[in-house]
């Protein structure tokens, strides 16, 4: 089966294409069964959690940190369990794939299929599928409302991209890109439809809390972060960390063409030109942009975290497409250019198992990391001691997954909000605090030295173990128990 070529049956071609996809998912099905990891083990469990316990707590499915609707769409699959997690994003993935094959289709790039293939050779998007990370679901509404506008459906465009802030913040940005597309294209009836997203959740929230402006009233994000501030170019060199060296060439040359097509007069002309400029290329450079300045100014409570850009995967897809269709150009004949394309997308796949580090490496990856197994270490050990039934302190969310502990029932695990030091009274005696090295210092801002020189509290366990056992002299993973004694 050759997918590189072309072939007179749209049906056919549409066929070879969904078994090219499903081949794709069926291996992100039975990756998910066989990693252990869940690509972090903050805000990935957070998310889950948040989803897995919106039945026992419907205010779960309002929450502005968690974000409704990517609460809402996974709360059915995460009564699964951290599986069902998995497989639902495995299925939001595999729909972004098609989404951007529909994308290229759209825009006549030959051998469209291969954007489904460099969407799940994106080695950073590939592994994100495994969490319970929001990314994913804002990349496929980002995708899908790019697909419905290239495709000549400007209002369920309008009204998809309307839910983009639910799923992540950044998509009242994005919205903006729309507002452009639509006036320049003289859509003026689509406009009025990119509210509806935040008009239902607006009358839903006024319902429930009385008050219709929740959904910024409730924003929980402070303007000053307290992380910090990072250099100007940290997601503009983290880009193949997201694609990989191969993709991220590709995505280069795209970008480049696009410039090129931007100085002919003729481009401009013609029908889907401003779609692509500005729901392709825009979006991913606005996207980057924001959390570039977020980061640089220290914004948003913006970390730095790279792997925001895997809501852009699907659109570099396209992106890589066009650099690869350019390069292939460089053949003489159809059957060179054919070599040229196989060759491309061998080498974005042979590149995911080179060992470089920002290709694939299974322990890392695909293994538990090592502060999830201390903290199935002290499960065990509650387990061991019959100190299950106790209410449980803790900060690091993976504790609640370990210990099946009830992460929003106050009785079963007293919390309180980031600054822990001033509220350790308020915890009853008989308490276990389960103290980890990094959530509580950073988020909960107690010190171990702290903890134990606090005379209210008894140290019952602890463990450690490195970070990264291939260099276990550069950091450890510490989970130490206490027990709240008077």
């Amino acid at each position: 089966m050759n997918l590189l070529a072309s072939h007179p049956d749209a049906s056919y071609t549409d066929r070879r294409v969904r078994l090219l996809l499903a081949g794709l998912l069926g291996l992100s099905v039975v990756m998910a069964f066989l990693t252990k990891g869940t690509y972090d083990s903050g805000d990935s469990i957070k998310h889950y959690l948040f989803a897995h316990y919106a039945f026992q707590h419907p205010l779960n499915l309002l929450d502005s940190w968690a974000k409704p609707l990517f609460t809402l769409l996974a709360s059915g699959p995460a009564q699964a369990g951290f599986i069902g997690m998995k497989l639902f994003q495995c299925v939001v993935v595999a729909a972004s794939a098609w989404c951007a094959y529909v994308v290229a289709r759209a825009l006549r790039l030959p051998a469209p299929e291969l954007a489904i293939l460099f969407a799940y050779v994106t080695p950073d998007y590939f592994l994100i599928q495994f969490s319970g990370l929001t990314e994913p679901l804002f990349g496929l509404i980002l995708i899908g409302s790019v697909a419905l506008a290239m495709t000549k459906r400007p209002g369920w465009s309008a009204a998809l991209i309307s839910w983009l802030p639910f799923v992540r913040s950044e998509g009242f940005i994005l919205i903006g890109i729309w507002v452009v597309f639509l006036a320049w294209r003289r859509q003026w009836r689509s406009l009025p439809l990119l509210v509806l997203g935040y008009a239902v959740y607006s009358v839903v929230g006024g319902i429930v809390f009385g008050e219709p402006g929740w959904v910024f009233g409730h924003n929980p994000y402070g303007t000053v972060s307290v992380y910090g501030h990072g250099d100007w170019n940290h997601f503009l060199i983290s880009l193949p960390g997201l694609l990989g060296w191969v993709l991220t060439v590709l995505a280069a040359l795209g970008g480049v063409r696009m410039l090129r097509h931007c100085a002919q007069p003729e481009r401009w002309q013609q029908p889907l030109f401003s779609a692509e400029l500005l729901l392709v290329y825009g979006s991913i450079t606005v996207f980057i942009l924001a959390h570039t300045i977020f980061w640089a100014k220290g914004l948003f409570n913006s970390f730095g975290l790279t792997r925001v850009l895997t809501v852009t995967a699907p659109l570099f897809a396209v992106v890589a497409l066009n650099g690869l269709a350019w390069l292939a150009e460089l053949g003489r004949s159809e059957k060179a250019q054919r070599r040229i394309r196989l060759a491309g997308a061998v080498a974005a796949v042979a590149f995911l198992f080179t060992g470089a580090r920002n290709a694939f490496r299974w322990q890392r990856d695909f293994g538990q990391s090592a502060d999830q197994q201390v903290a199935e270490g002290a499960a065990a050990w509650l387990r061991q001691t019959n100190n299950t039934t106790r209410p449980l302190a803790y900060e690091f969310p993976y504790v609640s997954m370990a210990t099946q502990n009830d992460f929003f029932n106050l009785e079963k695990h007293p919390s309180t909000n980031l600054n822990w030091a001033p509220h350790l009274e308020l915890l009853p005696v008989g308490t276990l605090l389960i103290w980890d090295d990094w959530f509580f210092p950073v988020e909960g801002r107690l010190p171990m030295a702290q903890l134990q020189a606090d005379n209210r509290f008894r140290q019952r366990w602890q463990a450690a173990l490195p970070r990264d056992p291939y260099h276990p002299e550069r950091d450890t993973v510490r989970v130490v128990v206490f027990e709240r004694v008077r």
